[in-house]
Protein backbone atom coordinates (compact mmCIF):
# COMPACT_ATOMS: atom_id res chain seq x y z
CA UNK A 1 0.00 0.00 0.00
CA UNK A 2 1.46 3.59 -1.25
CA UNK A 3 1.34 6.23 1.48
CA UNK A 4 -0.19 9.48 0.80
CA UNK A 5 2.06 12.71 0.42
CA UNK A 6 1.46 15.18 3.67
CA UNK A 7 0.12 18.27 3.15
CA UNK A 8 3.28 19.65 3.95
CA UNK A 9 5.01 18.16 0.97
CA UNK A 10 2.43 18.73 -1.66
CA UNK A 11 2.52 22.61 -0.45
CA UNK A 12 5.93 22.47 -0.95
CA UNK A 13 6.26 20.99 -4.22
CA UNK A 14 3.82 23.62 -6.03
CA UNK A 15 5.54 26.12 -4.06
CA UNK A 16 9.12 24.85 -5.95
CA UNK A 17 6.80 24.92 -9.15
CA UNK A 18 5.08 28.60 -8.86
CA UNK A 19 9.28 29.74 -8.36
CA UNK A 20 10.49 28.31 -10.77
CA UNK A 21 7.76 29.12 -13.38
CA UNK A 22 8.11 32.67 -11.86
CA UNK A 23 11.90 32.16 -12.18
CA UNK A 24 11.89 31.41 -15.87
CA UNK A 25 9.28 34.19 -17.15
CA UNK A 26 11.55 36.94 -15.39
CA UNK A 27 14.40 35.10 -17.33
CA UNK A 28 12.74 35.48 -20.44
CA UNK A 29 10.98 38.58 -19.69
CA UNK A 30 13.23 41.91 -21.52
CA UNK A 31 12.40 45.40 -22.20
CA UNK A 32 11.84 46.57 -25.76
CA UNK A 33 15.44 48.81 -25.33
CA UNK A 34 16.90 45.42 -23.90
CA UNK A 35 15.16 43.52 -27.41
CA UNK A 36 16.31 46.81 -29.59
CA UNK A 37 20.23 46.70 -28.78
CA UNK A 38 20.19 43.40 -28.58
CA UNK A 39 19.56 43.46 -32.41
CA UNK A 40 21.43 46.37 -32.47
CA UNK A 41 24.39 44.33 -31.24
CA UNK A 42 23.45 41.62 -34.15
CA UNK A 43 23.61 44.24 -37.28
CA UNK A 44 26.57 46.14 -36.07
CA UNK A 45 28.92 42.67 -36.13
CA UNK A 46 28.06 42.38 -39.82
CA UNK A 47 27.98 46.03 -40.76
CA UNK A 48 31.19 47.34 -43.03
CA UNK A 49 32.78 50.79 -43.06
CA UNK A 50 30.90 53.66 -42.98
CA UNK A 51 29.79 54.63 -47.13
CA UNK A 52 28.96 58.53 -47.95
CA UNK A 53 25.49 57.07 -49.74
CA UNK A 54 24.02 54.28 -51.67
CA UNK A 55 21.43 53.96 -54.82
CA UNK A 56 17.81 54.12 -53.50
CA UNK A 57 14.69 53.54 -55.53
CA UNK A 58 12.44 51.70 -53.09
CA UNK A 59 12.10 51.35 -49.24
CA UNK A 60 11.23 47.44 -49.28
CA UNK A 61 11.38 47.71 -45.42
CA UNK A 62 13.04 48.91 -42.33
CA UNK A 63 13.95 47.69 -38.40
CA UNK A 64 14.04 50.38 -35.54
CA UNK A 65 16.95 49.28 -33.76
CA UNK A 66 17.33 52.27 -31.88
CA UNK A 67 16.93 55.88 -31.14
CA UNK A 68 18.81 57.13 -33.60
CA UNK A 69 19.70 54.08 -35.47
CA UNK A 70 17.48 51.83 -38.12
CA UNK A 71 18.12 49.43 -41.26
CA UNK A 72 16.42 49.73 -44.12
CA UNK A 73 16.27 47.11 -47.04
CA UNK A 74 16.30 48.68 -50.42
CA UNK A 75 16.16 45.38 -52.34
CA UNK A 76 15.54 41.81 -50.40
CA UNK A 77 19.31 41.49 -49.62
CA UNK A 78 20.43 44.98 -49.72
CA UNK A 79 20.75 46.77 -46.44
CA UNK A 80 21.77 49.92 -44.52
CA UNK A 81 22.26 50.71 -41.16
CA UNK A 82 21.18 54.26 -41.05
CA UNK A 83 22.46 56.35 -37.94
CA UNK A 84 20.80 59.82 -37.64
CA UNK A 85 21.88 63.21 -35.83
CA UNK A 86 21.01 63.40 -32.04
CA UNK A 87 18.41 64.47 -31.22
CA UNK A 88 15.92 62.88 -32.55
CA UNK A 89 12.79 62.63 -31.08
CA UNK A 90 10.73 59.63 -31.36
CA UNK A 91 12.33 57.74 -33.94
CA UNK A 92 12.41 54.02 -32.15
CA UNK A 93 8.86 54.51 -31.84
CA UNK A 94 8.15 55.17 -35.69
CA UNK A 95 5.79 52.78 -37.01
CA UNK A 96 6.79 54.09 -40.79
CA UNK A 97 9.66 56.28 -42.38
CA UNK A 98 10.39 57.90 -45.03
CA UNK A 99 14.05 58.78 -46.64
CA UNK A 100 14.75 61.11 -48.51
CA UNK A 101 16.93 61.19 -51.91
CA UNK A 102 18.44 63.13 -54.63
CA UNK A 103 18.41 61.30 -58.00
CA UNK A 104 17.85 58.11 -56.36
CA UNK A 105 20.90 58.79 -54.11
CA UNK A 106 20.69 58.27 -50.57
CA UNK A 107 23.79 60.57 -49.02
CA UNK A 108 25.15 61.16 -45.60
CA UNK A 109 24.76 64.96 -44.55
CA UNK A 110 22.18 65.78 -47.27
CA UNK A 111 19.20 63.37 -46.96
CA UNK A 112 17.15 62.29 -43.65
CA UNK A 113 15.40 59.74 -42.21
CA UNK A 114 11.78 61.12 -42.00
CA UNK A 115 8.87 60.16 -39.91
CA UNK A 116 5.65 61.97 -37.69
CA UNK A 117 6.50 64.88 -39.32
CA UNK A 118 9.97 64.93 -38.04
CA UNK A 119 13.45 64.93 -40.39
CA UNK A 120 16.33 63.43 -38.58
CA UNK A 121 19.60 64.13 -40.67
CA UNK A 122 21.59 60.57 -41.73
CA UNK A 123 25.03 60.87 -39.67
CA UNK A 124 25.98 57.35 -41.01
CA UNK A 125 25.67 54.83 -43.70
CA UNK A 126 27.37 51.46 -43.50
CA UNK A 127 26.58 48.50 -45.81
CA UNK A 128 25.47 45.06 -43.90
CA UNK A 129 26.42 41.62 -45.24
CA UNK A 130 22.71 40.54 -45.69
CA UNK A 131 23.67 36.42 -44.97
CA UNK A 132 25.81 36.97 -42.13
CA UNK A 133 22.82 38.99 -40.26
CA UNK A 134 20.56 36.21 -41.56
CA UNK A 135 23.34 33.37 -40.05
CA UNK A 136 23.64 35.39 -36.93
CA UNK A 137 19.76 36.11 -36.36
CA UNK A 138 18.82 32.13 -37.08
CA UNK A 139 21.08 31.32 -34.48
CA UNK A 140 20.72 33.79 -31.97
CA UNK A 141 16.75 33.77 -32.19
Amino acid sequence: MQSQPSVITRRLGSFLLLALLATSLVACASSPRERLASRLVEYEAVAGEPVDGFNFFTLQRFELLGPQTIAVWTRVNKVFLIDVQRPCPGLEFAGGIGVSSSQNRVSTRFDAVQFNRERCQIRQIRPIDSRALKARLKARY
